[in-house]
């Protein structure tokens, strides 16, 4: 038993002057305050420790931490990694969709040097608006070619795609031609299947 208590002693002295050193040896003393709290709660759970010991709890107590922040820690990884690879999922999808319009607009006879621009937003899994901007008049053909392209191939509906043209101000397709900034100025015209 006096060997226990001697260690512990021996412990807490080692304790004090590893707190002290580390406070002495911090660059910036904003930090000060969180080192404090941090040594503070350990230097209860080295003074616990013994009272542990007695009641035999102690291993219990350690193990029982130990597993619960590892499980923790585990999610917290698991849940970032699922946030990271989303993001390169979303990424991947909206550069695919991209090229696959770019090839929409091609095979309808509008040349990639007539698309001034293409742009997705994707702000949830099924939540998808398109904007094109065009620098071109586009003939009644090419349009019904886009669209039906846009519904095939893409499985885009209407009112998630919008194409605006520099010619006569903005024309779209779909409801969403509100739902863009447009740097034109211009206001936006429906074009639907009813026109």
């Amino acid at each position: 038993m006096r060997t226990e208590i001697y260690q512990w002693i021996k412990n807490l002295a080692f304790f004090h002057v590893l707190t002290t050193a580390v406070l002495h040896i911090l660059p910036d003393k904003r930090y000060e305050q969180h080192i404090r709290l941090f040594m503070g709660l350990l230097l209860i759970l080295l003074i616990c420790t013994p009272v542990f010991a007695i009641v035999g709890k102690s291993s219990q107590f350690l193990d029982g931490f130990q597993k619960y922040y590892g499980e923790e820690e585990k999610e917290r990884m698991e849940t970032e990694a699922e946030g990271i690879q989303e993001t390169f999922l979303r990424e991947a999808y909206r550069k695919e969709l991209e090229k696959q319009i770019r090839k929409i607009f091609s095979d309808a006879g509008i040349m990639s040097e007539e698309i001034s621009e293409v742009e997705v937003k994707i702000t949830a899994v099924k939540d998808l608006q398109v904007k094109i901007i065009l620098r071109t008049e586009v003939t009644e053909k090419q349009r019904e070619a886009v669209k039906n392209g846009l519904r095939k191939i893409c499985g885009l509906e209407e009112e998630q795609y919008q194409i605006q043209t520099s010619g006569n101000g903005v024309e779209g397709m779909g409801d969403t031609a509100s739902a863009w900034n447009h740097s034109s100025g211009g206001g936006a015209s429906g074009v639907g299947e009813n026109q």
